[in-house]
């Protein structure tokens, strides 16, 4: 198999990538994309599994007094607490400082407690949805708080009865314990994946066209302009549709964002910035049509981190994910096509924990996270590499080229010993392959059935 399978090596492509020629100029590109928003989930706090302070400062407005609650033998206080219509707090400083903010007394023994603890007045009737048993202390707080109190999974995308639950009324107050704060949140807003459901590729299969749109020197996403790429992966995906009726398959644009240069350039790093304003006919073009959209990083000499940070305005874009290749990712004094890059777990976790973050805190559907590999060396410490941010899906992209029997070589060498919870990516090269597998044999012959299929 030739290791530098890009078209970056043709004759004169180099001088064109530098120059990043506008994107499909001269394309009717259409009316404005809506634009789809970030989720934004009304009413809802969170707090760690059975907390019942927490659920007292949700709940409760005032009381005349508390009583505090011992760790050992905790069911008499919590019984007196019960009969005397007061908050059980835990004997703790939390608990404590939550008695001086309802403004209650500690009580006594044999202390009288007064008037009953007072409810915050919402307009609509509260819940807290809680994993785990509920202890004593919580259900009576739950009572005096007039909610209702329900159990939920601590992942509830994964469970459709908790998510069921949690979107039965998705602005009224709730206070979650325990569950995962980012999955509540994107159910509670119903922010859903392209294709549908709560995860980018759990039980779907992306079907991608790779380029980038100054033209086809990179790939088949440069052969027309956005509508006619959004009418040709449609095309490709009713094909894969005869083969395999029951599957679920998702169009796809993987986006060459920066491109490995032979120059220095501006940044000094051999690595040429495609401007936002380039890649936006495509990125709209695909939020309009249901397309997902993988940006994909060619750093040279820079990070992967700092690359993605530079495109964070369309990371925050719903339908937009991010692949690594590592194969252009140069060492202090690489340059492109010397020889093949590579990248260590370190550099990939701190770029999947920046975006990871970033889908959390705009409440984003979960995102496509790529990483391509063809030789093992291109991922150093490959098994460091994390893959339990339940803000993306992993996938493992195996990108060689060459004959059916060199590139199933590969597939078995990359997947060997991979880190646990990754998808894995295939793909095609219309030019290179000798011969391209067609959509019949691509679907029959690679097992297991790959997250991601690409078309180069």
């Amino acid at each position: 198999m030739h290791p530098f399978r890009r078209l970056l090596a043709a004759a004169g492509a180099v001088v064109l990538l530098t120059t990043l020629l506008t994107a499909c100029e001269g394309e009717d590109s259409g009316p404005d994309a809506e634009t789809v928003r970030a989720a934004e989930p009304t009413g809802l706090s969170a707090a760690p599994a059975g907390d019942v302070v927490a659920a007292s400062r949700f709940l409760l407005a005032s009381a005349s007094a508390v009583v505090l609650v011992p760790a050992e033998e905790p069911q008499a206080a919590v019984d007196r607490a019960l009969d005397l219509g007061v908050p059980a707090l835990p004997d703790t400083d939390a608990g404590r400082a939550e008695a001086k903010r309802l403004g209650a007394r500690v009580l006594a023994e044999d202390d009288e407690a007064g008037a009953k603890a007072e409810p915050i007045e919402r307009a609509a009737r509260a819940t807290i949805a809680a994993t785990g048993k509920p202890s004593p202390e919580l259900l009576a707080i739950a009572d005096l708080g007039d909610a209702d109190l329900v159990r939920i999974a601590t992942d509830p995308r994964r469970h459709a009865p908790s998510a069921k639950l949690l979107r039965r009324d998705p602005d009224g107050p709730l206070l979650a314990l325990g569950a995962d704060d980012y999955a509540v949140r994107v159910v509670r807003a119903n922010a859903q994946t392209v294709g549908g459901g709560w995860f980018a590729t759990r039980g779907k299969h992306l079907l991608a066209m790779y380029g980038h749109p100054s033209g086809p020197a990179l790939g088949v996403l440069g052969e027309q302009g956005p509508k006619a790429s959004v009418a040709r992966v449609r095309q490709l995906v009713r094909k894969y549709r005869k083969v395999a009726p029951d599957e679920h398959f998702v169009p796809a644009f993987e986006i060459i964002t920066t491109v490995a240069a032979a120059s220095k350039g501006p940044h000094g790093d051999y690595s040429a910035r495609t401007e936002v304003s380039d890649l936006e006919p495509l990125v709209d073009a695909a939020e309009k049509a249901g397309v997902v959209v993988i940006l994909d990083l060619q750093p040279g000499r820079t990070s992967f981190l700092s690359q993605a940070k530079e495109y964070e305005s369309l990371l925050r874009r719903p339908h937009v994910g991010l692949a690594l290749d590592p194969e252009w990712r140069l060492g202090p004094k690489g340059k492109p096509l010397q020889r093949i890059g590579h990248v260590g777990a370190s550099e990939i976790n701190r770029t999947s924990a920046w975006l990871a973050a970033l889908t959390r805190k705009h409440a984003l559907p979960q995102k496509v996270f790529v990483l391509h590999q063809f030789q093992t060396q291109m991922i150093r410490h490959r098994d460091r590499v994390r893959t339990d941010h339940p803000e993306l899906s992993t996938v493992i992209h195996v990108d060689g080229q060459g004959s059916p029997g060199a590139k199933f070589g590969t597939w078995g060498v990359i997947r060997q010993d991979a880190p646990a919870n990754v998808g894995w990516g295939w793909k095609n090269f219309v030019d290179e392959d000798e011969p391209m597998l067609d959509v019949a044999q691509t679907w029959r012959r690679v097992r297991p059935h790959p997250e991601l299929i690409t078309y180069q």
